[in-house]
């Protein structure tokens, strides 16, 4: 019996139990696998830590994306930075937004989840409304113009190419790119 072992903390973790590896390979960014679970259906992780599972992605995504989304009440274009397994953009679609613009750092991440987690994203990346940018997020929101009703942040645990995600620098960025910046 196979079990993948989560390396995020030395001191405390989580295993699963693989029933089969579905894809593996280390990408320009990171090393990323995709396997089965018999509990939780297939499960992606990036450089030994778990990102999404199928059998409770919803948790996540949903509570990241509906309680910002409806606090501000009314939003026409919304951020993410990361997601790239495609579950925030598909909760946010259902919402009466103008244009979604996700900005993930890894294609791979993006096409391998489509691939092989097709449900996560429920057909998001196909809705006109959703610009995909393949690009360093901390860049991204360094370098861009454009204004933003909702940011949402679904990046990896702050180690390896999500570290800088976590930066104050990068937090600035986000709030000078918030529509409402000035009521901050």
């Amino acid at each position: 019996m196979e079990w993948f072992n989560e390396t995020l903390y030395p001191n405390i973790g989580q295993r699963f139990q693989v029933t089969k590896v579905v894809f593996r390979e280390k990408t320009e960014h990171q090393d990323l696998v995709i396997f089965e679970t018999p509990v939780l259906g297939r499960v992606l992780a990036l450089d030994g830590v778990i990102q999404v599972t199928e059998g409770d992605e919803y948790v996540y995504h949903e509570m990241l994306t509906h309680v910002p989304l409806t606090a501000h009440g009314r939003a026409k274009r919304a951020l993410i930075i990361g997601g790239g397994d495609g579950g925030i953009a598909r909760e946010m679609l259902k919402h009466p937004l103008e244009r979604v613009v996700m900005v993930e750092i890894d294609r791979a991440v993006v096409d391998l989840c489509t691939k092989y987690m097709p449900g996560v994203s429920d057909g998001a990346f196909e809705d006109k409304r959703l610009d995909l940018v393949i690009a360093d997020g901390c860049k991204y929101m360094a370098e861009t113009e454009e204004r933003f009703d909702v940011i949402v942040v679904d990046s990896t645990d702050p180690q390896g190419p999500g570290e800088v995600l976590f930066t104050e620098s990068f937090y600035r960025d986000c709030k000078r790119a918030l529509a409402d910046a000035d009521r901050l």
